[in-house]
């Protein structure tokens, strides 16, 4: 559901007004948390949901949906440009010391560009589940994290339940 401040940025705001797409990556053995911007060459200055005041890097990135926010399969797609080392190292850090038994995190913001003192939308939690790389840069998808894998319910089949034969 999306906030006030992101649909009065949609339907008050005047065209001088930009939409900053903003992204942390991080993991427990990263050497830092990333913080990265899409869409401003220079780079910005934010405050996150937390009062932290963070710079964000730009890196030339693409972020698509790909699905609804509504349903429980929710995931983003990250294709980044050139980043030379910086991502395969820290992923080399990950491996060796759990072997992604703790998936890396993927969180989006969007700042408006008159007022970084908070997110207008976000910060929407993803784990990184599927990474790639290759020679235009490293493509990540992000899913909602899984936060029950285990089975509710009874499974009923003819085996068990002769009688069902029946009905079927």
């Amino acid at each position: 559901m999306a906030s006030d401040k992101y649909v009065q940025f949609f339907l008050n705001s005047k065209s001088t007004v930009v939409q900053y797409e903003c992204i942390e990556l991080s993991h427990p053995s990263f050497s830092k948390p990333y913080y990265v911007v899409r869409n401003n060459t220079a780079g910005l200055t934010a405050k996150l949901e937390t009062g932290e005041t963070v710079f964000f890097e730009y890196y030339p990135l693409e972020v698509s949906q790909t699905d609804s926010e509504n349903n429980l399969d929710y995931s983003m797609k990250l294709q980044f440009g050139d980043l030379g080392e910086v991502l395969p190292l820290e992923l080399d850090r990950v491996n060796e010391s759990n072997g992604f038994a703790i998936r890396p995190m993927f969180k989006y913001r969007t700042y408006r560009s008159d007022d970084l003192n908070q997110p207008m939308f976000g910060p929407q939690t993803l784990e990184i589940v599927n990474f790639a790389f290759n020679k235009n840069g490293a493509m990540f998808e992000a899913n909602a994290p899984r936060l029950s894998i285990h089975k509710t319910g009874e499974v009923y089949s003819i085996a068990r339940f002769p009688m069902l034969r029946g009905f079927l």
